[in-house]
């Protein structure tokens, strides 16, 4: 029987060549002492031993695999198939914390005009071993808007009706889904983040975050400011900025230039931006972009640096 106070909540993992960390992404899901708990993984199409791995846990949870998909079209699949009321989804090389589902439902069910519940997390390595604390901020949907970051990482839970309302996570979208999507959300609900940190978001040669943005899928960054400024029902301090909005994305297409080494079209989005919106012309953001311009290999030379220094085990 499931009781007011304990909504059923729907996890979903979308599975693709993360075996080496799947187990333990799992083990962090059962082992949660909230006690109505419907998890899904859907393996999209893996190549290493997903299967294998997901093959010993027959019964436990709901377990499909499928051709290829991507990462947003597997979540839809797992929140359109869910019985839950609540949602939420945690990447098959992220973990939950124990205790994490309990504390995040006691906090949206404390509070009706909230859609979307999220805990602080810590940055992790492939051993998790934490890497950096607390790295998550409070949300501002103004700021998600127009500076184009999102301080959401895992272990967010969102209301089935603010999902059925905002929509999913665009398929064609490869930087950011979940960001736009938290802009949509944003729209209707708000945002509670936990000060505690409840999930550890791994950092590792083969995350989605630590790929290089190449100029050209960063483009996508301008098509998300096209649709979402083609609304009727944004507020007026969304509009007032949208200039700036503009700005910030080409920024971020700037910086995809000078990461990939093209100074020539880093630059010229670089210009393109500041005619948009000409305060950010300033040493600021030159220096911001500069700093980004690492090459991939120093950067991740640093971090592999970084993982050999005493860190503090979970």
């Amino acid at each position: 029987m499931i009781f007011k106070d304990n909504p059923l909540v729907t996890i979903v993992t979308p599975a693709y060549n993360q075996a080496e960390f799947l187990e333990e992404t799992i083990a962090s899901v059962l082992a949660q002492d909230y006690p109505h708990i419907e998890y899904i993984v859907l393996d999209d199409g893996s190549t290493d031993n997903t299967k294998e791995i997901l093959q010993k846990h027959q019964g436990e949870f709901y377990i499909e695999s499928q051709q290829n998909m991507g990462q947003a079209s597997t979540l839809n699949k797992g929140w359109d198939m869910a019985r839950g009321e609540i949602f939420g989804y945690l990447s098959a090389d992220d973990i939950l914390y124990p205790g994490a589902i309990t504390k995040l439902v006691a906090a949206l069910q404390a509070d009706a005009s909230i859609a979307v519940v999220y805990p602080d997390c810590h940055l992790i390595d492939p051993a998790s071993i934490i890497i950096k604390k607390n790295v998550c901020r409070q949300f501002d949907h103004e700021n998600l808007v127009v500076e184009q970051e999102c301080f959401i990482g895992p272990g967010a839970l969102f209301r089935k009706a603010s999902y059925l309302k905002a929509g999913g996570w665009r398929p064609d979208l490869k930087l950011a889904p979940d960001r736009e999507f938290w802009m949509r959300v944003g729209l209707n609900g708000g945002f509670k983040m936990l000060e505690e940190p409840l999930a550890g978001y791994r950092m590792h040669p083969k995350s989605i975050s630590f790929y290089e943005k190449r100029p050209e899928i960063a483009m996508e960054y301008l098509r998300v400011m096209d649709d979402f400024y083609a609304r009727k029902d944004l507020a007026q301090c969304l509009i007032t900025r949208k200039d700036e909005a503009y700005s910030h994305a080409l920024l971020v297409i700037a910086r995809s230039h000078l990461r990939s080494g093209d100074v020539t079209g880093g630059y010229k989005k670089y210009r393109e931006a500041i005619a948009r919106y000409p305060r950010h012309h300033s040493l600021r953001t030159i220096l911001s972009l500069l700093r980004t311009s690492i090459s991939k290999p120093l950067r991740r030379l640093i971090w592999g640096l970084q993982s050999l220094l005493p860190k503090t085990k979970i």
